[in-house]
């Protein structure tokens, strides 16, 4: 794996360590895609949403060691915030295509297993889905995929809130 250097300026070290991070990202997008024909995906989707922070406080706690520990929270939240969204326009574009050309009808497939397994559909509402479907109203790959972009954008800032706050509290000590 390539060395970083976790001294330099808080965005291009985003924008470099945004590539490894969305490499996760991705492989967890498709995981998230193909859960159901594969059933291991799943066990493996659970592990790669539990890493994602894991691998934002390694990220975090490398700058604030680099930085002998004079990183301050919002240094490290920022470094959180840039490399999840610059992690999560990698996924974009990958989970786009994997809908694409891999599962086209991913999300009807994934609405019409709802609507026969779900307990408890009331009828005005299973007649909305059932129409939705019909008339192929669902979202589009694009628009589903720009969804992940904005909730892993999110979670990736609330998340790299408590991460930092986390490995700016771990004491430094000198080696």
């Amino acid at each position: 794996m390539k060395h970083f250097d976790f001294k330099k300026n808080i965005y291009s070290l985003s924008a470099e360590l945004g590539v490894p991070f969305g490499i996760l990202l991705s492989m967890l997008a498709v995981t998230l895609v193909f859960y159901d024909r594969v059933p291991f995906l799943s066990v493996l989707s659970l592990l790669l949403m539990l890493a994602a922070p894991v691998v934002l406080f390694l990220f975090q706690r490398k700058r604030f060691v680099a930085l002998e520990g004079f990183a301050i929270y919002s240094d490290l939240w920022v470094l959180a915030i840039f490399t999840t969204l610059g992690g999560s326009l990698i996924m974009v574009l990958v989970s786009y295509l994997t809908i694409i050309y891999a599962r086209p009808d991913f999300l009807y497939e994934q609405m019409r297993y709802f609507l026969d397994n779900a307990p408890n559909v009331d009828a005005q509402t299973a007649t909305t889905l059932e129409k939705m479907i019909s008339h192929r109203a669902l979202p589009s790959p694009l628009e589903f995929s720009m969804m992940l972009f904005w909730m892993f954008a999110c979670l990736g800032s609330l998340g790299g809130a408590i991460t930092a706050f986390i490995a700016s509290k771990i004491p430094y000590r000198q080696q």
